[in-house]
């Protein structure tokens, strides 16, 4: 085989083409394509979409856990809340929680004094020197005379006192905020005349009767020295009875065991009491089952309303024949009968309401509600927000423990996004090259702060509405606190953010992360609105027993607050839901737009191609 001849020498190849020069020299420049600040934001908005659903799986579950944690966390205060926020009317079964409380300062009572009066004599009850902050809605006398309650309403009450003896009575007054006091007076009413001896009651016993029998009272073995001139009897029957005269009679429909009392007076005004029982058996069915009576009403209204009162739940094994309703107001008791009735609340105050059903045999059951009228102007049914705790000295009402909620739900989970996007950066380990590389600082925190600001309201605005749910406000008020306070959030987030560029320009590296600096602008905002730095002020004073931290917040309280952002917020919503007329210091929100400002413009410093490259 013939070898392949050697490769001939460089000196000995052709030249070139003598036109491959003159070529080269007619193909045009490259032409960059100039772009400004929109490519920017479409490289952003690429890698917020790229990494968006990677880090909603990596973010979810923690997410959602943490919003049913937060609801039951804040729903059980909101729950505990609306007992510190509520007036309790009345105690035991009878009571109830009078929503309303729009400050904490409680009145002063003064009930009176009176000294010696005589028997006989009309009294004036007088409570017009008591004193309050805003306004007196209730004044409730009580007192006992012969064996009965009295309760009188009213700044000014009269009431006669016939029989001899010390008074000891009872004045609270309430405010409309429902914060209370009370203060009490003496009256000694003496006998007129000479005469100092008491009349001797003697009732005469009443034999067993049947349910529907009339009973014949007889009290003309009472005697005194002089003469009696009053016989007052008196018992309970399911409301309070009192009959007069030497021999009243009664029908007690209802069966069961009566204390009858017998209070006689003579002239002086000197009394004698003794009594008796008085057995009514059931008739002669053989029915020894009380009916059971159960009443449907509204039990908050307005005075001026009008009130159904219905009965048609109460049950019997038989057949309920009768239904009877009491009605008491003040001093006066209204009688009602039927399965429902109808009534007019004309007074303000509390409508004590007994029914009594009754059946074939004479058995009886009852039960009793209250009814309160509360004055014009005053919701029923709901708490306002200015509604202050009871008891407390500090300056907090429902809608700041709202906007606190609000703004903790949206720190907590503006910051936590946020955070969760740049973990995510940190385990994919290309932060490096989004810090380093060739993209902006500021591309990379505007792609990241996205999805907070848009996965965020998925979880704050519904545990807001669950947290605050107690409370039965609109939501339409709600949302405007959670509005505002996400808004707020995403401000200090963003502006925090954006000003870790300026220390990144600075140190020429970053020496803070932007979720460490955002995370830590919200906090120090949080704390510096005006009610935070209170509460925190009264725990600090408490836990060191000192009053530095509270001296701290009289001195410089206001001052640190206007700082805040989240104050300005609680000041705009004041404004808004209240009616307060503060002035918001607008010149605070300066700050945070400058962080953002200069922050882009450190982030181009170190970046000028950032506008020119696709």
């Amino acid at each position: 085989m013939t070898p392949a001849p050697p490769p001939p020498n460089d000196d000995e190849l052709p030249p070139p083409p003598s036109d491959m020069a003159e070529e080269t020299n007619h193909y045009p420049g490259i032409k960059i394509k100039k772009s400004g600040t929109f490519a920017t934001l479409r490289r952003a908005v690429t890698i917020f979409e790229k990494d968006l659903r990677t880090m909603a799986k990596h973010g979810l579950i923690s997410s959602v856990v943490l919003l049913i944690f937060l609801a039951l966390i804040f729903y059980i205060a909101s729950y505990t809340m609306t007992f510190a926020l509520t007036f309790e009317f009345g105690e035991g079964e009878d009571g109830m929680s009078i929503p309303g409380a729009t400050e904490n300062i409680p009145p002063i009572a003064d009930a009176g004094a009176y000294g010696t009066r005589d028997a006989g004599e009309t009294v004036a009850l007088d409570a017009s020197g008591s004193t309050d902050n805003a306004e007196i809605v209730y004044y409730i006398w009580s007192f006992r005379d012969s064996e009965r309650d009295i309760e009188l309403y009213g700044e000014i009450v009269q009431y006669t006192f016939m029989a001899a003896g010390t008074y000891n009575i009872n004045l609270v007054v309430v405010d409309s905020s429902w914060n209370m006091d009370e203060d009490e007076t003496t009256i000694t009413v003496m006998s007129t005349g000479t005469d100092n001896e008491s009349p001797i009651s003697n009732p005469a016993s009443v034999s067993d009767i049947n349910a529907g029998s009339v009973a014949s009272f007889d009290g003309s073995g009472s005697y005194d020295d002089v003469g009696v001139i009053n016989y007052t009897w008196t018992f309970y029957d399911y409301r309070d009875i009192a009959l007069y005269g030497v021999s009243p009679e009664y029908r007690f429909q209802n069966a069961g065991s009566y204390w009858v009392s017998l209070t006689v007076r003579d002239a002086s005004g000197n009394i004698g009491q003794n009594g008796f029982n008085v057995n009514v058996a059931q008739t002669g069915f053989e029915d020894y089952n009380q009916p059971e009576a159960r009443i449907s009403t509204d039990e908050l209204i307005n005075q001026g309303d009008t009130v159904t009162l219905d009965a048609t739940e109460s049950w019997d094994d038989r057949e309920i024949v009768a239904y009877t309703w009491y009605v008491k107001q003040n001093a006066t008791t209204m009688v009602y009968t039927g399965e429902t009735a109808i009534f007019t609340a004309d007074h303000w105050g509390p409508y004590d309401v007994t029914l009594v059903v009754r059946d074939a045999a004479g058995n009886a059951g009852s039960e009793e509600t209250m009814i309160i009228a509360l004055p014009l102007g005053i919701d029923v049914d709901a708490i306002p927000w200015t509604a202050t705790p009871f008891g407390q000295d500090v300056s907090f009402n429902l809608l700041t423990f709202a906007y606190g909620a609000a703004l903790l739900a949206s720190v907590i989970y503006i910051g936590g996004l946020f955070a969760k996007g740049f973990a995510h950066e940190i385990q994919k380990g290309t932060l490096k090259i989004l810090f380093f590389g060739p993209i902006s600082v500021t591309t990379m925190i505007f792609s990241k702060i996205l999805y907070p600001i848009v996965v965020g309201p998925i979880f704050i605005f519904p545990l807001v509405l669950i947290s605050l749910s107690p409370f039965d406000q609109s939501a339409n008020d709600i949302l405007m606190i959670t509005l505002v306070s996400y808004i707020l959030a995403v401000l200090t987030m963003v502006s925090a953010a954006y000003g870790s560029c300026l220390i990144y320009f600075g140190a020429k590296r970053m020496v803070l992360k932007p979720t460490v600096v955002s995370r830590m602008f919200m906090y120090f905002s949080l704390m510096g609105t005006m009610t935070v730095f209170e509460w925190l002020s009264f725990l600090f004073d408490q836990w060191f027993k000192t009053s530095y931290w509270g001296d701290l917040y009289l001195s410089h309280g206001s001052t640190i607050a206007i700082f805040s952002p989240f104050h300005q917020g609680g000041v705009l919503l004041s404004n808004m839901m209240t009616g307060s007329e503060k002035v918001p210091d607008w010149g605070v929100f300066i700050i945070p737009v400058l962080l953002i400002v200069l922050g882009v413009l450190a982030s181009r410093k170190l970046y000028p191609d950032l506008f020119t490259r696709e």
